[in-house]
């Protein structure tokens, strides 16, 4: 039994698996159940809705799966490329599980004899980097300060506001009353 470590706080990593059940029997599991039983079993675990996908290589017939995952979830082609030979000669059912199948906590994922690790590969993430505000105008503290605060308008305004509304009501009252 083979296991892999998954790290607290992982994000934007894709695992890519061989299923090593027969094609006939997966589809006929899959025909006769659901998707997600069927990952949760050949994972010993369940995972939440979306975070693994499992289908037939031949699906990708015209794409391949390494176009897929460059195309699809942005993995770099210099990941692809060290694993090239091993994607292309792949068939039968593949399991993609995501990072989001762990949900950020620390787990240990223990494989058995239906999985074949092939590999792990990082989502492209987008740059991050921060273009620094040199204007004035976005320095801390550049504004002056109004310390007086704002007095509310003086006048009948409000009043006459008051008088409107008790007007409206007895107005409405005497509507229904009617």
């Amino acid at each position: 039994m083979t296991q892999l470590e998954i790290p607290k706080g992982e994000i934007g990593q894709i695992r890519l698996f061989a299923v090593n059940r027969p094609i006939d029997k997966l589809a006929r599991d899959l025909r006769d159940g659901s998707k997600e039983a069927l990952i949760a079993d050949l994972l010993g675990r369940s995972v939440p809705e979306g975070s693994a996908e499992l289908f037939p290589v031949s699906d990708l017939t015209g794409v391949g799966l390494a176009r897929y995952l460059n195309d699809g979830y942005a993995v770099p082609p210099d990941q692809i490329s060290r694993d090239r030979a091993r994607l292309d000669a792949l068939d039968g059912y593949v399991l993609l599980l995501f990072s989001s199948a762990f949900e950020g906590q620390e787990t240990t994922l223990k494989l058995g004899p239906d999985l074949t690790m092939i590999g792990t590969y990082g989502e492209t993430q987008p740059d991050m980097s921060v273009i620094p505000l040199e204007a004035e105008s976005a320095q801390p503290y550049t504004g002056a300060a109004d310390m007086t605060p704002k007095s509310p308008p003086k006048g009948g305004a409000g009043g006459m506001m008051v008088l409107l509304a008790v007007i409206v009501l007895i107005g409405l009252i005497l509507w229904w009353l009617l």
